[in-house]
């Protein structure tokens, strides 16, 4: 998919313009005849992106954003309330003025003749392609409050798992401030005390104490020194995952590790199973939707595998033989070709879908549940450590007096 800028007119002399996401021109040219326009330009620029986002905001990975309007969504046209004034009730109660904006521009596309799933195509980078195709495929089908329902829970999910984690980590980071407050205290009040009075007194200080303010003298140092490897951390990573070749040597790596391997791979199947399901139940073709599955996994050796699949599947192949050599779980593939085997595959996909979420869930718990702990733990070390080296000054002191 790529992003173009357009240009056209249609015979009253009235101009449209805009920025569209499709995979060639020829989309453009037939979405503009179609509404009575001719293309003057059609660009391909990949600054467009970069120029349209700024100002706007982008609902790719904001699942609670996109689980309340497929909700809203589904329910206002449930009832009966056309697209326009769907999208003038979200317009008017959104808080974001970019989202707004973006609403607006849907409002205005459909004026002009577009389609919902167009409206949003108009959009590019502001909904993930999942959304959209699965819009596309509901008003052909006319199931497009069912689907929509569905998108609803799928993002549901995934938004309730990344809170959860985030709500899990409050207490260790919590525990993490305490630690470095305390250590600041005492290296910026009683260590400079304790410097000067050993110093006038000509007594050595403890090994430990040495230590401590050897760290906070240098910690400025070690701060910019760490900061700098995170960033080229980050950074290497950042330019290995450019590389399909690395990329994929990396996640087959992390894929391999005792317990991050399966959550990896239970959330890659979870979520595979998920949104095949929904874009199946909405009619969307097996080959595309496979492909856009594939766009929504985290972990590259699973894209590669359902690449390989899409393949597969077009040389006559079913879908559970074709990810037989895949990484995905075995029971996944038993359930795939359960599902094909019975006719019930969309239902089939759901209920895998579950099951592995909850595995995701039960798994990620235990290992939050370690956090606690080991958070204690280096907290007592730290402060612990800190503590030693403020009391064994005063010790020596004593002593030698």
């Amino acid at each position: 998919m790529a992003v173009y800028y357009y240009r056209g007119k249609n015979l009253k002399g009235e101009i449209l313009h805009g920025v569209y996401e499709t995979q060639s021109e020829t989309d453009i040219v037939e979405l503009l005849r179609k509404n009575g326009f001719y293309p003057v330009t059609i660009k391909k620029h990949p600054f467009y992106s970069f120029l349209y986002f700024l100002g706007e905001i982008s609902l790719n990975k904001k699942y609670n954003e996109l689980a309340f309007f497929c909700r809203q969504m589904s329910g206002m046209l449930e009832v009966g309330m056309p697209v326009m004034d769907c999208l003038a009730v979200l317009c008017q109660q959104s808080s974001h003025p970019g989202l707004a904006r973006t609403f607006k521009k849907m409002m205005r596309d459909l004026n002009r003749g577009f389609t919902l799933s167009e409206a949003f195509k108009n959009q590019p980078g502001i909904f993930p392609d999942i959304l959209v195709y699965a819009v596309e495929t509901g008003e052909i089908s006319g199931k497009l409050e069912d689907i929509l329902k569905k998108l609803a829970v799928y993002f549901e999910t995934i938004a309730k798992y990344r809170q959860r984690f985030k709500t899990s980590m409050i207490y260790p980071a919590f525990l993490g401030l305490i630690s470095i407050a305390v250590y600041y205290f005492l290296s910026y009040t009683l260590m400079p005390l304790y410097s000067n009075m050993f110093a006038q007194a000509g007594i050595y200080l403890p090994v430990p104490t040495q230590i401590f303010i050897a760290i906070t003298v240098n910690s400025k140092g070690l701060a910019i020194s760490l900061t700098l490897i995170i960033i080229s951390i980050l950074l290497i990573q950042h330019r290995f995952r450019q590389n399909s070749k690395k990329a994929y040597k990396i996640d087959k790596f992390l894929l391999n590790m005792p317990v991050l391997g399966l959550l990896i791979k239970n959330n890659n199947a979870a979520n595979f199973c998920r949104i095949l399901g929904i874009l199946l139940s909405s009619g969307i073709p097996l080959i595309k939707a496979i492909e856009l599955a594939e766009k929504n996994m985290s972990n590259y050796v699973f894209k590669l595998d359902l690449r390989v699949a899409r393949e597969n599947i077009k040389k006559g192949e079913t879908l559970a033989s074709s990810l037989k050599t895949s990484s995905f779980p075995i029971f996944m593939l038993r359930m795939l070709q359960t599902g094909i085997e019975s006719g019930r595959l969309d239902e089939i996909l759901f209920k895998t879908a579950d099951f592995y979420d909850n595995e995701v869930n039960a798994l990620q718990q235990r290992v939050l549940a370690l956090v606690e702990p080991l958070a204690i733990l280096l907290m007592s070390i730290i402060i612990g450590f800190t503590v030693i080296s403020a009391v064994l000054p005063m010790f020596r002191m004593y002593t030698t007096f």
